[in-house]
This record gives structure tokens, C-alpha cells and sequence, in this order.
């Protein structure tokens, strides 16, 4: 089934207030009836995904997504979505805490890896309104929404995000100390996370507030190294390797499921992808596979084949009747594609599919 739509920001709200409505009535008011379970659900975001990279969005399409073309087919696919923002940032800030991103300090750009929390202090955001309705929370993936680091040598500190200029020291940062504010503060009682895109330092995983590991190195690739593959020179712990994020982000969402399908409590996992924004790092078996022999395209088939693992651990865990999945991006195709009559339009416009198959 096709509609449209021209808010992305919407689209969660406006499905989970539907949901709530319907199971929140008193009970003096209505025969009391078995309480039905609420629905897990699993909000996927893409980073710089095009709407035409999807071969179910595009008849033309060069690239070949199976397991996101049968998302398609068994849901609702959204043909007019939009979000508010070209970029990173304030779309994520959008969709986690329902507000327009305008009305932050946050008035051009992205936040970095070493910027402040762009969500203050006891902004409520749908992680917290779902733990507050019984719901287990995780955030697994790329952050970007700014973190309070811990600093040392009196390093100047921020309480939130004020000005583009706010940026922690990096050589002062504390990693062995975990984060003064981040998502586990605002409602996640699990996380899994790079801070930002995975072009930007630090190169650390954080695991519910803390780094997995502290930095010890230095890293950097230019486009002399790789032209697909690039990011800034900066700390790098010795458990990150840039081409296995994805991979990781996947497989830390699948035991997410695994350890949480049987139970009672519902679960909410928002999971932003890093992909396939650069550093564009396909791996084995993926590299090569595309028809173009495009790395992009690689790593485009990559996704879908990784959705599709996904997907398939939701039917084996026996939970997928009751499993809300939506598939978006954060904006379209990156700006830098040399496509300038499309760049206005194509990179707010966003594909956007939704299926849950029990009726609620």
C-alpha cells in the first residue's frame, strides 16, 4: 500500500500515539478484555541514503535490494516523505525528541565528536516516553547529537550545546571515564554508539556511557589513500576499525533482539546506521558484487543484505507478527554527488517504509 506524506518527523509519532490511544482507555469504561502486548518496535535509520537507491523506489536502479524491496511490498511505503534538514543532526534531533529542529542553537551544519549534547538536560525524548510506558530502550549505532564528555587538567566543560564554537579539547578528554551526559541519560537503558559520522574522531565505540576502549592511536585516510574513503586525522582506540562499524552495529542489534524477544517487557531499539555515508567500506563478501562495480553500490547491497539479517532473526525469534519496523534516512543522497538540478529536493526528500503485520 502506497500514501505520502511531507513530514518524516512525523511518521513515529504519529503510529506510536495511535497505539497508545487505542490500549489507554479505562477499563471501567470498556468490558475488560485480555490486555493485548504491546509491539516492538525498531526504528532504522539510514545515513545519506538516496530515495533511488532502493530498487523498490526505482525501476531504473542499477543497485538490487531484495530484503528492503519485500520490506516494501509487505508494508506501507511512503512516496512523498521529507525531513526537515539536508544533514545529520537535526533530523536525529527531530525524530528522538519530536521537536523542530530550528528551535535549537543549532542553526546550520552538524555537531562533531568532541561538541556538547545538543539535547539538554530532562528534554523528553521517545526513549524516555517509551521506558515510561514499560518499554526496554536501546540505541545502537551512530549518535551525532553531541556527548558530555569527562575532562581532565580542568579542561573547560559544557553543560550543552550553545554555540557551533563549543567543542571539548580532545587531548583532555577522559575516556576512561564514562560520559557526563549521553543517551543513557535520556531514556536508553541500553547503548551502543559511535559519537558521530564515521568520518569523525574520536574513533571509539561507547557502550552505555563509556568508551569500550581508550584511545591510543592516531588515524586518518585522505582521498590520495581512497577516494571513497576518507576521515579526519584523530584518537583511534585499538578495538575500532572503521570498515567493521556497520558489521558491529548490526550484530549488537540482533543480540539486542535475541536477548529481549521472549520476554514479557516490549522493546524499542533505534538504530541509526553509519552507512552508507563516507567513509563508503564495503567488505567481503559484498566488495565487487554490485553489477556497476561501484563501491558504493557495494555498500548499498551490503545494507540491504545486513537489513535482511535482521529481518529474518525477528521471524526466527518468532516475534515479527508484532514488530513495528520502519526504514528511513536521515536526509537523501550525499550533497556531494555531482547532480546540482537534484541537490535541493532529493536531499530532504527520504525513502520511507513501515510494516507491522498484527493488527493492533
Amino acid at each position: 500500500m502506497k500514501t505520502k506524506t511531507t513530514q518524516i518527523l512525523i511518521i513515529s509519532s504519529l503510529l506510536l500515539a495511535s497505539h497508545f490511544i487505542l490500549t489507554s482507555f479505562d477499563n471501567n469504561d470498556i468490558t475488560e478484555q485480555p490486555k493485548p502486548k504491546q509491539p516492538n518496535i525498531i526504528y532504522i535509520l539510514a545515513d545519506d541514503l538516496g530515495i533511488g537507491d532502493l530498487s523498490i523506489y526505482n525501476e531504473n536502479s542499477k543497485i538490487q535490494t531484495p530484503h528492503l524491496d519485500q520490506m516494501g511490498k509487505e508494508g506501507m511505503m511512503f512516496t512523498d516523505a521529507h525531513t526537515s534538514s539536508s544533514v545529520c543532526t537535526p533530523t536525529r534531533y527531530g525524530i528522538l525528541t519530536g521537536r523542530y529542529n530550528w528551535r535549537t542553537p543549532l542553526k546550520e551544519f552538524v555537531t562533531w565528536g568532541n561538541s556538547p549534547s545538543l539535547i539538554q538536560k530532562n528534554r523528553l525524548t521517545v526513549a524516555q516516553m517509551l521506558k515510561n510506558k514499560g518499554y526496554k530502550t536501546a540505541s545502537i549505532g551512530k549518535w551525532h547529537l553531541g556527548l558530555n564528555w569527562t575532562m581532565k587538567n580542568n579542561s573547560k566543560e559544557f553543560d550543552h550545546f550553545s554555540d557551533k564554537s563549543n567543542r571539548f579539547n580532545f587531548k583532555d578528554i577522559d575516556y576512561s571515564q564514562p560520559l557526563k551526559f549521553g543517551p543513557n541519560d535520556m531514556g536508553f537503558d541500553y547503548s551502543y554508539m559511535i559519537s558521530a559520522s564515521l568520518n569523525m574522531p574520536p574513533f571509539v565505540y561507547i557502550e552505555n556511557n563509556k568508551a569500550t576502549m581508550v584511545p591510543t592511536g592516531i588515524s586518518a585516510q585522505t582521498k590520495k589513500q581512497s577516494p571513497y574513503a576518507t576521515w579526519i586525522r584523530g584518537d583511534i582506540a585499538d578495538d575500532f576499525k572503521h570498515e567493521d562499524v556497520l558489521p558491529n552495529v548490526v550484530d549488537k542489534s540482533i543480540s539486542f533482539i535475541k536477548e529481549n524477544a521472549n520476554k514479557d517487557q516490549p522493546f524499542f531499539m533505534y538504530i541509526p546506521l553509519p552507512s552508507p555515508h563516507n567513509p563508503v567500506l564495503p567488505i567481503a563478501p559484498w566488495k565487487g558484487q554490485s553489477d556497476i562495480k561501484s563501491p558504493y553500490a557495494d555498500f548499498v547491497i551490503m545494507i540491504d543484505d545486513l537489513m535482511g539479517r535482521i529481518f529474518e532473526t525477528l521471524k526466527a525469534q518468532g516475534i515479527d507478527e508484532n514488530t513495528l519496523v520502519i526504514f528511513t534516512s536521515d536526509n537523501g543522497f550525499a550533497t556531494t554527488n555531482d547532480l546540482k538540478t537534484l541537490r535541493q529536493k532529493n536531499t530532504v526528500q527520504v525513502m520511507c517504509i513501515v510494516v507491522i503485520k498484527e493488527v493492533i
